[in-house]
C-alpha cells in the first residue's frame, strides 16, 4: 500500500487484496487505465466532497503508484528527525506548521548526504549522525504551474552537540525546537499530515541517546 498527500489529503494506492474501512468522505475508485486514474485524480482535487481517495484494481499497489508517478514532474529531497542526548526532537516552524529539516537532493548526492546537508543548512547544526533510516514519505504540489511528485528520504539523526539551532531565514524558517515527547502534542495539533506517520515510526527511537 502506498499514501500520497495533496494538500493534506491522503491519495491511497491498493491491490484488490487489500481492504480498506469505506469511511465517510472517501472516495474508492476502481482503476481502468492511468488515463482513468488521473482523470478521477482531477476530480478529487476540484472538488470538497471528499477528504481521502482510494485507488485499487487488479494491478498491484506498486504498479497503480507507478502509473500514477508518470503523469507528473518528479523530485527527490532528503531529511531528519534529529535528537539530542536528552531525546528530543529538533522541529522547524516554516508557513505556520511544524517541520521537519529537509530539501532537494542535489545532483551526484545521495539522499543520507543529503539529508545531512540539508539539516546543516536549515538549522546551523552539525556533527549530527544518521542512525537509521524512517519511511519515506511523499506529497503532491504546484510549482510554476506544473504538477510536481515529491518523493522524501527520512532518516533518524543523532546530535551530540551543545549548538543553539539557528533559523535559515531565506528558507522561510522562522523558529526552531527541541521538543520532548511529552510535549509532542504541540506539534502534532499543527504539522502536516504526511509526518503523523513519521512520527509514529520514529517512536521506536526513544532509548536515551548515548
Amino acid at each position: 500500500m502506498y499514501k500520497v498527500f495533496i494538500n493534506d489529503k491522503p491519495v491511497i494506492f491498493s491491490s484488490g487484496d487489500e481492504i480498506m474501512e469505506n469511511l465517510p468522505g472517501t472516495m474508492v475508485v476502481r482503476v481502468k487505465s492511468p488515463g482513468n486514474m488521473m482523470d478521477t485524480f482531477i476530480t478529487f482535487m476540484n472538488t470538497g466532497e471528499f477528504n481521502t481517495l482510494f485507488f485499487t484494481g487488479d494491478s498491484d499497489s506498486r504498479k497503480l503508484f507507478g502509473d500514477f508517478i508518470s503523469f507528473f514532474r518528479y523530485l527527490e529531497a532528503a531529511g531528519g528527525m534529529v535528537r539530542n542526548r536528552n531525546n528530543e526532537r529538533l522541529y522547524i516552524f516554516r508557513f505556520g506548521k511544524w517541520d521537519l529539516p529537509k530539501g532537494k537532493i542535489e545532483k551526484n548526492e545521495t539522499p543520507e548526504i543529503a539529508a545531512l546537508r540539508e539539516v546543516t543548512e536549515e538549522t546551523g547544526l552539525s556533527g549530527q549522525r544518521i542512525i537509521s533510516e524512517l519511511p519515506s514519505t511523499y506529497h503532491i504540489y504546484e510549482h510554476k504551474g506544473r504538477m510536481v511528485f515529491k518523493k522524501t528520504f527520512w532518516y533518524v539523526m543523532e546530535y551530540p552537540g551543545t549548538e543553539k539551532p539557528v533559523p535559515q531565514t531565506e528558507e522561510s524558517i522562522t523558529d526552531i525546537r527541541w521538543f520532548d515527547q511529552k510535549d509532542m502534542e504541540t506539534v502534532m495539533k499543527n504539522t502536516y499530515a504526511s509526518l503523523y506517520g513519521l512520527i509514529e515510526a520514529d517512536a521506536q527511537y526513544l532509548l536515551p541517546a548515548t
